[in-house]
């Protein structure tokens, strides 16, 4: 046991080097009913991150125990991104549906609303 102490400690130190990187296949995706299964299986999320996509929608993507890359969550029934459009909603199903409790990365894909307001 105590080896298997050693290794997960050892995989912690690797993990905290690691970066986020969007690759070209960045649409790897898993749909909701998919990953819950694999959770209940014993697969677990090591890292989160959600992207407000340009239109102010949210996405995430997730990292996983047992498989290299990066995942999108897509909806359950369709082949296209799980939305929300409230971030607080989005993060509160990171942590309730998906029982991740590990630090998540917010990014923008936004560039036209981060010009300053003019005074009036």
């Amino acid at each position: 046991m105590a080896g298997s102490k050693e290794t997960s400690d050892e995989a912690e130190a690797d993990r905290s080097d690691e970066a986020w990187i969007r690759t070209a296949n960045s649409d790897q995706a898993i749909r909701v009913r998919s990953l819950t299964m694999m959770l209940d299986k014993g697969t677990t999320l090591i890292d989160a991150r959600l992207v407000e996509q340009e239109d102010g929608l949210w996405v995430i993507f997730f990292r996983l125990s047992d498989r290299p890359g990066e995942y999108r969550l897509n909806m359950a029934k369709f082949d296209q991104p799980k939305t929300y459009k409230d971030v607080a909603l989005a993060i509160a199903s990171i942590r309730e549906d998906l029982h991740y409790v590990g630090p998540i990365t917010c990014v923008t894909d936004r560039h036209g609303d981060l010009e300053p307001q003019k005074a009036v």
